[in-house]
């Protein structure tokens, strides 16, 4: 009886260990090339059709996948006092912060990014899925004069994009994005060793089955 729980154990234990890997969460894409390589982007949105200047595309402003849900929705362009608009048109906050959107439910996307720049100071980026939130915090960004930064994410473990959240230092730091993408990551495969500790689990657990006699426990 004690060897057949040993074995029963063992069995347990090297499945977990296949499965240890498969936990959700989100992950931080440093380059956008690691995001196109993560999988397929599906949506990819910009707001160069507004050119210069300031521009209010309105509350609950809806392009490429993502409804942007500022206080005040506000496209900086070239030839205004703020530097992150230099480069190209951004999306940002007329309100200074944050800049906030809710990511489209009709597809599960879990590849979510963006280039941004900040006026000054750090930036802090929520991302929402559909079972938790994330915080990255204290992100360095250029200030949209020599260029941007990308900040990519990759939700796993059955998790998917619903919203996000980019916070500047508040009134005086305003940060803006654009060159938004979304998209779907591959499924990842198992890797041959896990894939062999799998096979063994799951042999170990069919012998159990198939030898056990029913004898009691006690007898």
């Amino acid at each position: 009886m004690f060897k057949r729980f040993k074995q029963t154990a063992l069995a347990v234990a090297l499945l977990a260990a296949c499965t240890a890997g498969a936990t959700a969460g989100v992950l931080r894409l440093e380059q956008r090339g690691a995001l196109a390589q993560a999988g397929q982007i599906l949506q990819s949105s910009n707001f160069d059709d507004f050119g210069a200047g300031y521009h209010f595309p309105g509350s609950a402003f809806t392009r490429g996948g993502v409804r942007y849900n500022s206080a005040e929705n506000l496209v900086v362009g070239g030839g205004t006092g703020f530097s992150i608009g230099q480069s190209r048109p951004v999306m940002s906050n007329e309100y200074w912060s944050p800049i906030e959107g809710s990511i489209g439910g009709d597809v599960p996307y879990t590849l979510f990014g963006f280039d941004a720049a900040v006026t000054g100071g750090s930036v802090d980026v929520i991302v929402a899925t559909n079972l938790g939130s994330y915080l990255f915090d204290g992100l360095l960004l250029q200030d949209g004069l020599a260029g941007l930064d990308f900040l990519g994410f990759q939700a796993t473990g059955g998790e998917y994009f619903t919203g996000f959240a980019l916070r500047s230092m508040g009134e005086g730091y305003l940060a803006g994005i654009t060159n938004v993408a979304l998209g779907d990551a591959r499924t990842a495969l198992p890797e041959p060793g896990a894939m062999g500790l799998l096979l063994i689990g799951l042999g170990l657990l069919l012998g159990r089955v198939r030898g056990f006699t029913g004898t009691p426990l006690f007898h």
